[in-house]
């Protein structure tokens, strides 16, 4: 354990804590889960070895413990409560902002990204060049070895572009988290779908941008950090990471072209 009081700042601190600590408790884990949960994820059962709460061994984590773990169990404690809480982000627009808040904090204290303000920056228009730089950071995380990282930003590029297309055409997007609703919707929205009058090389494409998506979407649930814990999650290799990246790039790409084509 090392004792660096300064690791994360007092007021950052405080923020983390308090969006999972309530009254000692931790979202819906006993202490045996919690330990288990703690384990797998940094392999220390906080509060066997704090001998406190679940609030209170989290908080003196926070203080303590290794920067790289701390951020590591945070984002294992967002991952699980967006996996379990979900209803609770899509329903109540003010925890869904608290969520983004946290990830934005711990970007700040990611190894050689001391500088990162936001992983996935709130945006007001995307273009080319936000599908480029995403893009980018999401390659900076591979190169890094932070792959979970990158499988994130991968999806969030095609979520935050549907998004995008879907509100220039004064549609609403799908707000469940499912990334399938939204690109149906984009879609619907711009008649996207394969026809005997095309030519069989284009339907082809639009078959492979699908496989595409729906890759990317299974990968993420599966082996990113937005699900799973520790010990129990599958780990992909660093071109595999690569290849989703520069697709979901590709196909942003496209989905802003079509777009712009309608326009």
């Amino acid at each position: 354990m090392n004792n660096n009081y300064n690791a994360i700042d007092f007021l950052d601190q405080g923020i983390l804590v308090g969006f999972f600590n309530e009254g000692g408790y931790v979202l819906d884990f006993s202490t045996q889960d919690f330990d288990q949960f703690t384990t797998d994820c940094i392999g220390i059962p906080l509060c066997s070895f704090y001998g406190l709460s679940k609030g209170k061994s989290l908080k003196e984590f926070t203080r303590l413990g290794e920067i790289e773990k701390v951020v590591k169990l945070y984002d294992e404690l967002i991952r699980y409560y967006e996996g379990n809480f979900n209803q609770s982000i899509v329903k109540n627009p003010a925890i869904a902002e608290q969520v983004s808040r946290l990830k934005s904090i711990l970007d700040k204290y990611r190894t050689g990204n001391a500088d990162v303000v936001v992983a996935t920056p709130a945006i007001k228009n995307v273009d080319y060049r936000y599908i480029r730089e995403m893009a980018a950071r999401a390659n900076a995380d591979v190169e890094n070895g932070n792959l979970d990282s990158a499988l994130t930003k991968a999806r969030t590029l095609l979520e935050e572009t549907f998004c995008h297309v879907l509100e220039k055409v004064g549609e609403e997007p799908d707000a469940s988290g499912d990334i399938g609703k939204l690109y149906n919707q984009v879609k619907m929205a711009f008649g996207m779908k394969q026809a005997p009058t095309l030519d069989k090389r284009v339907n082809g494409l639009l078959s492979g941008l699908e496989k595409i998506l729906s890759a990317i979407a299974g990968m993420r649930n599966d082996f990113s950090d937005s699900h799973g814990v520790g010990s129990r999650r599958i780990r992909i290799a660093k071109h595999h990471a690569r290849l989703f990246v520069n697709a979901a790039q590709t196909m942003a790409d496209f989905i802003l072209a079509v777009e712009e084509a309608k326009r």
